[in-house]
């Protein structure tokens, strides 16, 4: 695995988390482990971390983190996954909603939020998605409309909603001018999920996985106080969620790959495979290996303050294509045992197939590839539309 070494406070921060670790080890999941289980043990285990001060430590301290910057809470990401640390519940709080609320929230929405993001006493969905509005988010239906009491009522649909079966919170965009432009009338609001008039409804994906779901909102009732900024200010926050998102996200996804390229490695040694299986699998760890280069690097321009820019959707592009690369590959490792999922005759339990199924739909989560080409061509090569 790479690993960043840029100077001494950096390793000290390394070397005081893998000792804090060795007093507080992880739980350890199995990879095709039940979504209650999951929930269950992440977030207790999220909790933990939070005491330690190791979750967000690229949050002002004001606000409960450690005042470091994003190349800093890698690192952090870096040793958890070294040390088998299973994905914390609440990544969508910590990697978008507790950054946006720290730069665009009011002084009560900071204070009221925060400290439960870092502890995940409150798991946190996003509602942006829509069945007709997925990667064109600015086409989205769902409508705040202000009542007479002075309360945003919202109705739409909402869907491939992570983990709002279990959120305490929902961050979404509404429209609350149908009038102005699709981009200038969105709004971004803070919904509790136990709000009267919303409907959960869980998905199965293709792996059998059910943290996705459709959320539908009628007359849901939503206090002025939880709009983040000013009305028609939804889209530049939704905007700045997702740079958050391509950037920090998707680089603890790059240790995923690392993940599936050292059961791979496993299983070539097991089986002894030819010169070009092994030469065929140091092409995919050499390109993981460039993709997490050029992660760090943007990271790195980040250090002194600066924020995620549009150069995350070349992260989030180029990681999930390659994702899928690596998982195709395991799969024609197994060859006909690649038939077995589970039984006696299953390798690991079926972790190559349901590596598959998942990361088919890594193309797609977060943007499509199409869009995100469209990002890199228009905000990072410049070039006309």
């Amino acid at each position: 695995m790479i690993s960043l070494s840029l100077n001494p406070e950096t390793e000290s921060l390394r070397k005081e988390l893998r000792s804090w670790l060795k007093d507080n080890p992880p739980p350890q999941l199995a990879e095709k482990v039940s979504l209650e289980e999951f929930i269950n043990v992440s977030r207790v285990w999220q909790g933990k971390l939070a005491s330690g001060n190791w979750v967000g430590v690229h949050w002002p301290e004001e606000f409960g983190g450690r005042g470091l910057s994003i190349v800093e809470e890698a690192v952090v990401q870096e040793v958890l996954a070294e040390a088998g640390s299973p994905q914390l519940i609440n990544i969508f709080g910590l990697t978008m909603v507790g950054p946006v609320l720290i730069k665009h929230g009011s002084s009560d929405q900071k204070k009221r939020f925060l400290p439960k993001i870092l502890t995940a006493e409150e798991v946190w969905c996003q509602g942006f998605s829509e069945p007709e509005a997925g990667s064109d988010l600015a086409s989205l239906k769902s409508t705040a409309v202000l009542n007479d009491s002075g309360d945003w009522i919202i109705e739409g649909q909402k869907v491939w909603t992570s983990f709002a079966q279990v959120a305490e919170w929902c961050f979404m965009l509404a429209r609350t001018d149908s009038a102005a432009a699709k981009h200038k009338g969105l709004s971004y609001f803070l919904v509790p999920m136990k709000s009267e008039g919303i409907t959960v409804r869980p998905l199965t994906q293709i792996s059998g996985d059910k943290e996705f779901n459709e959320v539908f909102f009628d007359n849901v009732a939503v206090p002025p106080e939880n709009m983040v900024g000013k009305p028609g200010d939804g889209w530049n926050i939704a905007i700045s969620t997702l740079m958050y998102e391509r950037v920090v996200l998707t680089f603890a996804r790059h240790l995923q790959s690392e993940s599936a390229l050292q059961d791979i490695a496993r299983l070539l040694e097991e089986r002894s495979a030819s010169e070009d299986l092994r030469a065929r699998y140091g092409m995919l760890k050499a390109k993981s290996m460039a993709l997490r280069a050029l992660a760090l690097s943007h990271l790195v321009q980040y250090k002194d303050g600066g924020h995620p820019g549009p150069e995350g959707s070349m992260d989030k592009l180029l990681w999930s294509e390659v994702f899928q690369e690596i998982n195709e590959f395991g799969l024609e490792l197994l060859g006909a045992d690649s038939v077995y999922s589970d039984g006696e005759c299953a390798w690991a339990d079926g972790l190559f197939q349901h590596r598959y199924l998942y990361s088919r739909g890594r193309t797609i989560a977060a943007g499509t590839s199409e869009i995100q080409r469209g990002i890199i061509a228009q905000r990072v090569l410049g070039l006309p539309r």
